[in-house]
């Protein structure tokens, strides 16, 4: 159990005027992640700590991710959450078998109100930002040709054979058994969805398999990239996007991934916005065709492993959740079927320009 003296023995490491005058642990059912965060109150400001899980990430990773911030704050990308410098001027504080990073603190946006006017002036800043951080960063130095397959494909690729060949079988099974015999009714509404999901998805595993195996050839350029980039992590004012949290997953790979994962979870089945964000990002910088042929892959693909993932880790994996964050996965999971059933409206009326 993470103690207050525990985390003032961290914020020790740091200036006097970021030491806490309030701290509030954050609730986790909406990141669904490993790490634990606090909501810090200061003589300063506010801010964020972060403590990453034991074991994770390894050192050179977590140094890499903060350079790749560095270098997009350096450039002038100022949304970003850079780490606070210790009073010895590292960018994260090791203790407890753990690290810790002290974060800006950007407040809690809410996007569930919002005009379809305000939704396409955000879409269009999203989707300008991220191509203003790619453009801030593509020249951060690898030790890896700067061109090459895309990582995230090969793996996407390796497990959807997994899927097809075998984990489709076995999850069906456990789904029906579920159904039949909950032990409690989130388990009973799981089940129903996760069934309805699979039933969406079977259709197009083989094609997917297709596609997937036809990319994983493509060599196309590669750089750091965000490769959790969400509309929940976008914070809005009124001039656009002031910040970008949750940077855990920044990897090397082609901007597609990004921009496929923000265009997918900022638009769902809107082709109208989906088109005003790709065309906003290219205003910026431009793709090429095998790269747009990749933001379609990708918008699908990653659609079908986030829903096949949290399935697999409820009723294969048996993780324990607890009810908060059962409720943010079947939110999730109904998101996911909801894009689903709309595919075919998507792809019959969405252009790439």
């Amino acid at each position: 159990m993470i103690t207050g003296q525990i985390i003032e023995h961290v914020l020790s490491a740091y200036p006097k005027d970021f030491r806490s005058e309030g701290l509030f642990p954050l609730d986790p059912s909406s990141s669904l992640g490993m790490c634990q965060h606090w909501r810090i109150e200061s003589s300063k400001e506010l801010f964020c700590l972060r403590r990453w899980p034991v074991g994770q990430p390894s050192r050179d990773q977590l140094q890499f991710i903060q350079a790749v911030l560095w270098t997009a704050m350096y450039e002038g990308i100022e949304f970003v959450p850079l780490p606070l410098e210790t009073r010895k001027h590292k960018g994260f504080v090791e203790f407890d078998g753990s690290y810790w990073e002290l974060l800006p603190w950007f407040d809690y946006f809410d996007t569930e109100t919002e005009t379809l006017d305000q939704k396409r002036f955000r879409v269009i800043a999203a989707m300008m930002s991220l191509a203003q951080f790619h453009l801030a960063v593509s020249g951060f130095p690898l030790p890896d040709p700067p061109a090459s397959t895309s990582l995230h494909i090969q793996s996407q690729l390796t497990h959807w054979r997994d899927w097809v060949t075998k984990r489709f079988t076995q999850l069906n099974q456990v789904l029906l058994e579920s159904r039949s015999n909950p032990s409690t009714l989130e388990e009973a509404r799981l089940a129903k969805l996760g069934l309805t999901f699979l039933s969406q998805i079977l259709p197009l595993s083989e094609g997917c398999l297709s596609l997937l195996t036809h990319a994983s050839w493509l060599i196309v350029p590669v750089q750091p990239v965000i490769g959790n980039a969400l509309w929940r992590h976008l914070r809005f004012d009124d001039n656009g996007v002031y910040g970008m949290i949750d940077f855990k997953e920044v990897t090397v790979d082609n901007v597609s991934l990004d921009i496929a994962s923000l265009l997918g979870s900022a638009t769902a089945s809107n082709s109208m916005l989906w088109t005003l964000g790709l065309n906003a990002y290219q205003n910026i910088r431009t793709l090429s065709e095998d790269e747009l042929f990749m933001v379609r892959i990708f918008d699908q693909t990653l659609l079908l492993l986030e829903g096949l993932q949290y399935l697999s880790q409820l009723f294969l994996e048996k993780r324990s959740w607890t009810e908060l964050q059962q409720n943010e996965i079947i939110r999730r999971l109904e998101f996911c079927i909801s894009r689903l059933e709309n595919r075919e409206n998507k792809d019959e009326n969405r252009t790439i320009a």
